[in-house]
This record gives C-alpha cells, sequence and structure tokens, in this order.
C-alpha cells in the first residue's frame, strides 16, 4: 500500500530537475533509474516520510558535488583539454600585453609631437642667428602644474641662457648626461622627471651653430590615459582567461564519462 506523503508531486519534480545538474554522460547513464528509485521510495509504505526527506536533502547535494568534482578532475587530466586551455590563455595574455602596451607606446610617443615642432624651430631659428633670449616664451610655466609646453635655450656647456620652465620657483635643468648624448646624436626624445611625482615628456636638439634647445610638458594626462588602457586590457584578460575556464569546465561537464557501476 502506497503512503500518502504531502508534496510528493513538487519533490519528485524538484529531485528530476537537480538531476540535470549532473555532468551530461553521467545523467544519460543513470538519471531515470535514480529518478525511478525516489518514485518507489515515496510508493514505499514502510519507508517512513521523514527518513526518505532526510536521504534526499543529505544525499543529493553531496552526490551532486562528488560527481562534478570527479567531472572537474576527470577534465583536469584530460591532456587535450588541458592543452586546449592553455593555449587559449597563452594566447589571451598575448593579446592583453598587447592591448596594454601599444596604447602605451603610442600615447607616449604622441606626447612628444609638440616639443618635436617646437624645437625644431627654435633650431632653425637659432641657427640662422636669432638669441635665445627673443625666442624662448616670457611666460613662465609651472611644470608640476600646467599641461602648456615650455622651452628652454642652452650654451654649449650646458648653461641655461634662457628658461620658461618653473618648479618650485626655480628653473630646473635635465641631468648632465642628455646634453653629451644630444652632442653626439643630434636630437634626444626623454622622460624627464626633475621631481618624484613630476614627469616631463621632453625634446632636446643641438644646435648647429652650439647650444642646445629644450621643449618640454608634464605627462599628467598622458600617464591617466596610460593607467586606462592598462586597466581596460587587463579586465579584457581576466574576461578572456574567464571565458577559458568556465568554457573548457563546461565541455568537461557535457562530455564526462560516467563513472562504471559496481558489480
Amino acid at each position: 500500500m502506497s503512503k500518502i506523503i504531502p508534496g510528493a508531486g513538487a519533490i519528485l519534480r524538484t529531485y528530476e530537475s537537480a538531476i540535470w545538474l549532473y555532468p551530461v554522460r553521467f545523467r544519460a547513464a543513470y538519471g531515470e533509474a535514480m529518478v525511478q528509485a525516489v518514485r518507489d521510495a515515496i510508493d514505499d509504505a514502510e519507508l517512513p516520510s521523514l527518513v526518505l526527506m532526510t536521504i534526499l536533502l543529505k544525499d543529493l547535494p553531496i552526490s551532486l558535488l562528488k560527481e562534478n568534482l570527479a567531472m572537474f578532475r576527470d577534465t583536469l587530466t584530460r591532456p587535450i583539454l588541458l592543452y586546449s586551455a592553455l593555449i587559449l590563455a597563452a594566447l589571451s595574455t598575448v593579446l592583453a600585453l598587447g592591448l596594454a602596451i601599444i596604447p602605451q607606446q603610442v600615447l607616449r610617443l604622441g606626447a612628444n609631437d609638440p616639443q618635436v615642432e617646437i624645437t625644431g624651430n627654435l633650431k632653425t631659428a637659432l641657427e640662422h642667428g636669432a638669441e635665445p633670449t627673443t625666442l624662448v616664451a616670457k611666460d613662465a610655466v609651472e611644470m608640476d602644474e600646467s599641461l602648456s609646453p615650455f622651452t628652454m635655450a642652452f650654451d654649449e656647456a650646458g648653461h641655461a641662457v634662457a628658461s620658461s620652465a618653473v618648479l618650485n620657483g626655480e628653473s630646473p635643468l635635465p641631468p648632465a648626461g642628455v646634453f653629451s648624448h644630444v652632442r653626439e646624436r643630434g636630437e634626444e626624445r626623454f622622460t624627464w622627471q626633475p621631481r618624484r611625482g613630476v614627469r616631463i615628456a621632453a625634446v632636446m636638439r643641438h644646435v648647429a651653430t652650439g647650444g642646445f634647445v629644450l621643449a618640454g610638458r608634464n605627462m599628467r594626462e598622458v600617464e591617466a590615459r596610460e593607467n586606462l588602457a592598462t586597466t581596460q586590457a587587463g579586465v579584457v584578460w581576466a574576461g578572456m582567461l574567464a571565458i577559458i575556464v568556465v568554457g573548457t569546465f563546461f565541455f568537461g561537464w557535457l562530455s564526462a564519462a560516467p563513472k562504471p557501476v559496481a558489480t
């Protein structure tokens, strides 16, 4: 004689739905038998209702966890899946690095564009006999605050002749080694850090008639954009890795072989 369990239909439907949480091949092999076993248990007059509910609430979560963990282990030990995931992860890492580095380089090189033009014009004017003091702007540019370009002129020994750059009330000098380098090569584009937290995109040229000209501007906005590009590349990288991990385990979940039944 069957016993009457309140909500038996709902219990059975819930159990049938939970079966879909098992790996596909496991579900295909054992799902029907598991549901039939619960039907038989519901109809078993000798099995107390409370005991049945306790068994279901205890064993189902444990069984789901056990079988899915077994599927994960199986996925990790399948060479083709692991190899494919590692290859995709490596490609994603290279792509993310490219998304971070290329914009950084483009932004950094672009930060020199006004200075290249300014120093070129100053160099030409000086070589045609102009005086540095008449070419360098008279308005002071605060290097740590303003984003406007500033200009500087030096004699052949590297002593400042004229400057529109101001930092802490003074006009700082670029590193001494830059002058000898520019004297040999004719031009140098470099990042100048006259003080902690102040970075300048600087361009220096050697004047054929003697001396040097320098133009620079604060990199604050450029660095903010570089940081944004790096952050966005990191988000893309994390997203791609997440897709690879989820996709690998989902494929393993669909294709995991059921464990053989002990006889």
